[in-house]
């Protein structure tokens, strides 16, 4: 047990200044969001529009997002089934995000393209669901997957309860404005998909390391 407290000159060192290098990221991370917000105030007086740069932001983050998760399934064969359901799932998010654009086709067209691509990508994990799940095991023993499912939580549930327009008519009264509870929804929104970006990167560079290196 006292093994564990006993680190060399050299370790301590670099547990330091990986722990700093850690928080530098999470403070810039912390500080884009409210950045875009405000430029979006400033330059365009407008963050709820699907042309805010808000809106931008949150379609590129979780464009990023499933591309490295489909590039990842390109690449490794051995976790393809997985990589392709978490991909498409953070896809039907996008088309979600995309709704009103798909709104000019028809009302709720997001929906039937949605199901389609969710409905696709079961069927094509089901088919060797065996293995399937044991690439996702393998993925939600790394620890960067963590920080993604935090994240989802924080989306899904912190985001959508927090920015609740009743929520904010009890806190303001009379002097309730929609665009103030809409800048708290689409702020906590964006930083919940730029961190869903950043541990998606760490597990596509993690991955890549240990593919390199079986291929030696």
């Amino acid at each position: 047990m006292k093994k564990n407290f006993i680190i060399d000159k050299k370790e301590t060192k670099k547990i330091i200044l990986e722990t700093l290098t850690k928080f530098f990221i999470f403070v810039c991370l912390f500080a884009i969001p409210p950045l875009i917000l405000r430029l979006d105030i400033i330059i365009f007086n407008d963050f709820v529009s699907e042309m805010s740069l808000t809106e931008a932001f949150q379609l590129l983050f979780l464009t990023l997002t499933y591309g490295i998760f489909f590039y990842i399934a390109k690449k490794i064969a051995n976790l393809r089934r997985a990589s392709v359901l978490i991909a498409s799932f953070f896809l039907v998010l996008f088309i979600r995000e995309n709704d009103a654009l798909l709104d000019t086709i028809y009302h709720g067209f997001w929906f039937p393209v949605a199901l389609t691509v969710t409905f696709i990508a079961i069927i094509y994990f089901a088919f060797d669901y065996k293995n399937g799940f044991k690439q996702l095991a393998i993925y939600f023993k790394m620890p960067q997957m963590k920080l993604i499912i935090l994240s989802i939580a924080f989306l899904l549930v912190f985001s959508r309860l927090f920015g609740m327009g009743s929520f904010w008519k009890l806190v303001m009264v009379d002097n309730y404005m929609y665009m103030v509870k809409s800048m708290i929804e689409e702020g906590t929104e964006l930083l919940a998909y730029l961190f869903i970006l950043y541990g998606t990167f760490n597990i596509y560079k993690s991955l890549l390391f240990l593919n390199k290196e079986s291929e030696k």
